[in-house]
């Protein structure tokens, strides 16, 4: 360590207490961290990717939910190698793979993933409170307001782990209300023989009246949908391994691991009823299908339910601040990122103050790039402008989506269908980093390699969720290339009557080249993605063969 930072850790007071986090505020930390958006943001896609069938989507759910918790119980021996590390995934892989995919990983979560999660979550609880309000706004509006939710979070739960766990806890718990209503609604509405009023509902099997015209590759069949559905579902729990950085702030840090796979089985539980309950109550899987309300003048229950929603998705938000922050001091302090010595004079034994403030000057510039690409450069690949808005007293606006006035200097509509590309590729590949490194450490039970503590259920375990969540992960990367395939083929069906909306429409030219925009974007980000891990790690790599030879 150099003199300045030897010099900022001799001037902190000696003996400082501080508080540290309970065994069961970790369990409510995994459980808010991952819990109240997933569950309502991709539970209407997956039972469309299986055609309306409620017996597949539960199957979808159940094959997801075991491989999520095996990955939590094969973490106990995992994170036995690095006890008193912060770096969570980063530390893992770096313990049990080779140095060019610990500096992939490394790349991928400071530069790419952590900022993309602020980019995106912030967005999705606007989104969120849109529906609730029927308000429709812009694109820069939106941008304001979302950057002012990041600073907030970035000012308290970033600076201090206790006002992130007493953010968390008052979030958590207000967030519950919405749970137990969307949990509970379903089978309510199936005990007084309330069902939905659409003339296409889930049902039991699949059905007929789900298929369109134009089925993307997870779509064709309903058993293809059911593998595809893996990576929405896994998306439900993006989140839960950020308690694992929090070691050292536990009070009993030996239990960081049993915390996470208890919160795990919660949240899965939850996640459970709530699927099965909308799935019974509402048209298409989502809150805003359970039109129950709408029909009885009581649309304000929808939207009080919204907002709740909105305000846990803001939960999530505080998990990710209180990891990015002390993920990013670890690695200043460890000089394992670049520009580290510039921040190394900031570093305190008791705030991750280096971590804000590298934090801050990286994910401002991909929230702008992003905010740009996406409102400016980006097409509404989601069908959000087709979407019909609604006002607080179920009053239809009279423009559709969420933009008031979608026009050339930004498309809010645009912006949100960017968030879902992005969302859905960052968190597909966190789970990949992760599976990695439960590979390694299984490789590492032949080679002894690294000194770990075993565990009687990490084989089986490690074996159940590297097959599961990689035979999904490597089906929505083929079918990424497929698509694309498949949606340059609806071309000989530009000005004919299709019936993939509510209400059969007719295809325009416009929206062909907004489906192959969309077909080609979900590619061309994963390359970008990738390329933007792989170069700087190869001459990151180079550079330090090159240093030995000198030497």
């Amino acid at each position: 360590m150099n003199k300045k930072v030897q010099t900022s850790f001799s001037n902190e007071k000696p003996n400082i207490k501080v508080k540290k986090i309970s065994f069961f505020s970790a369990i409510m930390l995994v459980i808010g961290s991952s819990i109240g958006a997933g569950i309502f943001l991709k539970n209407g896609e997956i039972l469309r990717n299986v055609q309306g069938s409620i017996v597949l989507s539960l199957i979808s759910w159940i094959i997801s939910i075991i491989a999520v918790i095996a990955m939590g119980i094969s973490l106990a021996e995992v994170t036995s190698a690095n006890k008193n590390n912060n770096q969570g995934i980063i530390g893992w892989v770096k313990c049990f793979n080779t140095p060019f995919i610990h500096k992939m990983t490394k790349y991928f979560m400071a530069f790419i993933y952590l900022p993309l999660d602020f980019f995106c979550m912030p967005y999705y609880a606007i989104m969120t409170i849109q529906d609730a309000f029927g308000w429709q706004t812009n694109c820069w509006v939106a941008a304001g307001i979302s950057l002012i939710i990041a600073l907030w979070f970035f000012l308290t739960s970033g600076i201090s782990s206790w006002w992130g766990n007493i953010q968390n806890w008052i979030i958590t718990s207000v967030k519950f209300l919405p749970l137990i209503f969307a949990g509970l609604i379903g089978f309510v509405m199936l005990m007084c023989n309330q069902k939905p009023t659409a003339s296409v509902i889930p049902s039991i099997l699949p059905d007929e009246k789900w298929k369109i015209n134009h089925a993307l590759f997870c779509q064709i069949f309903p058993g293809l949908g059911i593998i595809g559905s893996i990576p929405s579902i896994i998306f439900s729990f993006d989140g839960f391994y950020t308690s694992a950085s929090l070691r050292s702030e536990m009070e009993k840090p030996e239990k960081i691991v049993s915390a996470t796979t208890i919160g795990l089985v919660i949240v899965s539980v939850i996640d459970m009823l709530i699927s099965l309950s909308l799935l019974f109550g509402s048209t298409n899987g989502k809150i805003n299908g359970i039109n129950w309300f709408n029909d009885n003048n009581a649309h304000w229950v929808i939207t009080i339910i919204d907002l709740l929603i909105a305000f846990g998705i803001l939960g999530i938000t505080n998990g990710l601040t209180m990891y990015n922050t002390r993920f990013y001091d670890d690695l200043i302090k460890n000089n394992e990122i670049v520009f580290a010595d510039i921040f190394q004079p900031k570093l305190r034994t008791n705030k991750p103050l280096a971590g804000l403030l590298y934090s801050a000057c990286i994910c401002p510039i991909v929230f702008i790039f992003f905010t740009l690409v996406g409102s400016l450069g980006y097409m509404d690949t989601s069908g959000y402008s087709l979407l019909k808005m609604y006002d607080i007293n179920n009053m239809p606006l009279l423009n559709e989506g969420y933009d008031s006035h979608a026009t050339a200097i930004g498309n809010l509509n645009n912006l949100y269908s960017m968030c879902d590309l992005v969302a859905n590729w960052s968190s597909m590949l966190i789970f990949v980093c992760i599976t990695i490194s439960i590979i390694g450490c299984l490789i590492n039970r032949k080679t002894n390699r690294v000194k770990i503590e075993k565990n009687k259920w990490f084989v089986a375990c490690a074996w159940i969720s590297s097959l599961i969540i990689g035979i999904g992960i490597l089906f929505i990367v083929i079918s990424s290339i497929v698509n694309i395939g498949i949606v340059a083929n609806w071309y000989k069906d530009i000005n004919t009557i299709i019936s993939d909306t509510s209400e059969p429409i007719n295809y325009t030219k416009e929206q062909w080249l907004n489906d192959l925009v969309g077909a080609i974007m979900t590619l061309i980000i994963l390359i970008i993605i990738v390329l933007s891990c792989v170069i700087p790690s190869w001459i990151e790599t180079r550079k330090n063969k090159l240093r030995k030879i000198t030497k």
